[in-house]
């Protein structure tokens, strides 16, 4: 019975979920509670989502957001990694540095938009540099508390085995902060991509968010092309949210955390 009821929350619930939302969806439009013109059907949607996938410019479009997507993914990581790691080891840094980091956390990215478009232009650096902005803050908090969370022994341990330097940073404080960094790059990877689609809107770069504005812009006979491309952007949000937990899983096999996990998979399936 237990097996049963976690194969039914783990692979039959959420599909059946996003079924129910998209019929209610073709519902509404259909009974005329909202206009079509405005919001299409989604029938409609979905016949313009299998065009756009024949098209190259959906797989153009969608390679663009990406690539500024993982350019500014890879920078906050290195730069959130090195600057966080710096910072929780010096208490007078972090003391130094924390108004500084929560002045700029709580600074909304679009509200740089015009200063960096005036700089950059509408090109991938300026997507890129909104992407650190907005990703770079929540990470290197994360780093900061998972270097300050390691446990004193370990460190100890390390000092008494003469592990210092570079060393002791790859094999004593990383894999010590590991779970907080895999959390942190989970959370800043749907502010990078949320940024990067905000960015192409606004700012008019290449990807995803210039196709939704370009549809919007074409009337409303491109509004079933205009939702489909926001389709797409959700799609692509569950897509790189499902990787960071497959490689969480993979990465973080040996954790506690893990570990309790599969206990309770274990005992749901007995």
């Amino acid at each position: 019975m237990s097996t049963r009821r976690g194969l039914w929350t783990a692979w039959v619930l959420p599909p059946l979920t996003v079924l129910i939302v998209l019929l209610f969806w073709e519902a509404v439009t259909r009974a005329g509670v909202v206009s079509p013109l405005q919001f299409p059907r989604m029938s409609d949607t979905l016949v313009a989502l299998w065009h756009e996938f024949g098209s190259s410019r959906l797989w153009g479009a969608v390679g663009a957001t990406l690539l500024g997507w993982a350019i500014g993914m890879a920078i906050t990581v290195v730069l959130g990694v090195a600057v966080g790691t710096a910072l929780a080891v010096n208490p007078f840094a972090l003391r130094s540095a924390a108004p500084v980091i929560e002045i700029f956390k709580a600074i909304p990215a679009i509200a740089i938009l015009p200063l960096v478009i005036l700089v950059a232009g509408a090109t991938l650096p300026m997507k890129v540099f909104l992407i650190c902005f907005a990703a770079f803050w929540p990470f290197v908090i994360q780093v900061i508390y998972g270097v300050q969370s390691m446990d004193q022994v370990v460190l100890d341990t390390s000092r008494a085995l003469g592990v210092r330097g570079i060393r002791r940073f790859l094999s004593v404080s990383i894999p010590s902060a590991s779970p907080y960094l895999v959390t942190g790059m989970r959370i800043a990877s749907a502010q990078a991509l949320i940024l990067a689609v905000v960015a192409e809107i606004v700012g008019g770069a290449e990807g995803i968010g210039r196709n939704i504005l370009l549809a919007e812009n074409s009337g409303t006979s491109a509004y079933p092309t205009m939702y489909a491309y926001i389709l797409v952007a959700g799609l692509l949000g569950i897509v790189l949210t499902g990787a960071f937990f497959l490689m969480e899983r993979r990465l973080m096999h040996w954790h506690e955390s893990q570990r309790n996990i599969r206990a309770s998979n274990r005992a749901v399936g007995a």
